[in-house]
């Protein structure tokens, strides 16, 4: 039997469209396959890479002063890498203590070059304002276990340096001693991110000599003013202690274990031993991130009216 060339045609048509079908169907089936594995081989890597920093001893006292060993060997021999010659100590000290080996200190990931890439994921040290990470972290958090460190002075020693003849001057300790809860006015800048999955927080509490510059006086009207004074390089000395976050019990871990289920930022600073503003600073990452939670309004507590105030504070709870 022999079929008019029409309907051959469209038979031809027809065939064509069936193949057509089944080659985007099963194109469609080996991009799911080829998808999902990477996704899940992600997910392994970085949960393989906090559990490898969180098995890190990273109170180790001794480290920290190999670390302080190999950051000045770094600045004697320092040939030009990539921030080596306008990094500060503390920035490179910290950077040793993370990873002793160098070879794997400013590496690239990505379009970026971070501080510490090894088996415990990407390490960022910041040792002043955390501004600069707000664009650079989203793009490592994508696929990435990514640690922010960040050096708290503890005990502080100040060591006056005349700025024209770099004589070493006045020697003193500070009366202020540093906490944990000083990293929140920083935190607080990463508000938008401080709560992805794959962000850590390191804070490791250190002692410092802090050497200032110590310009001359200068006459002004007539008048003779005080020599001013500005910070030219801090020197750690010691790891104090060092806290890790990875998740919401471990921001509890900051709160001091003698608050009561519900407390206001008033007996946070109280039981902390800080400032109100520092207090009203960490609530607020904390309620961020889930570890407290806002449950109402406290009025006029006795120990509130004694400071002379009378406001109503916010109440809140770590449960």
């Amino acid at each position: 039997m022999i079929l008019p060339k029409n309907q051959i045609k469209q038979f031809a048509q027809m065939k064509e469209a069936f193949q057509n079908a089944d080659n985007s169907s099963d194109n469609e089936k080996q991009k799911n396959v080829s998808e999902e594995p990477v996704g899940a081989e992600i997910l392994r890597k970085i949960d393989a890479q906090r559990q490898m920093l969180q098995k890190r001893n990273w109170n180790d006292e001794a480290g920290f002063f190999r670390a302080c060993i190999a950051a000045d060997a770094e600045t004697v021999h320092a040939s030009g890498g990539i921030g080596t010659l306008s990094e500060k100590k503390m920035h490179s000290v910290i950077k040793y203590f993370i990873e002793p080996d160098a070879s794997k200190h400013e590496s690239r990931v990505g379009n970026s070059i971070v501080d510490v890439k090894n088996e415990s994921g990407v390490f960022e040290v910041q040792t002043v304002s955390f501004n600069v990470l707000r664009k650079k972290l989203p793009s490592l958090l994508i696929s990435n276990c990514v640690t922010v460190v960040h050096p708290i002075p503890f005990e502080k020693h100040i060591v006056k340096l005349n700025a024209v003849t770099g004589e070493i001057g006045k020697h003193r300790k500070s009366p202020k001693r540093g906490s944990f809860f000083d990293a929140f006015f920083e935190l607080y800048k990463l508000a938008e991110i401080i709560e992805h999955n794959n962000l850590n927080i390191l804070l490791l509490l250190v002692d410092t000599d802090e050497y200032r510059l110590e310009n001359a006086p200068v006459k002004k009207r007539g008048r003779r003013r005080r020599s001013t004074t500005e910070r030219f390089e801090r020197i750690p000395i010691a790891l104090r202690g060092s806290i890790l976050i990875c998740g919401q019990q471990d921001w509890r871990m900051l709160l001091p274990t003698s608050l009561q289920t519900e407390f206001t930022s008033a007996e946070l600073a109280a039981e902390a031993q800080i400032p109100r503003k520092t207090a009203q600073t960490a609530l607020r990452v904390l309620s961020r991130v889930g570890a407290v939670h806002l449950t109402g309004k406290r009025g006029r507590m006795k120990s509130e009216a004694q400071n002379g105030d009378g406001q109503i504070r916010d109440a809140f709870t770590s449960q």
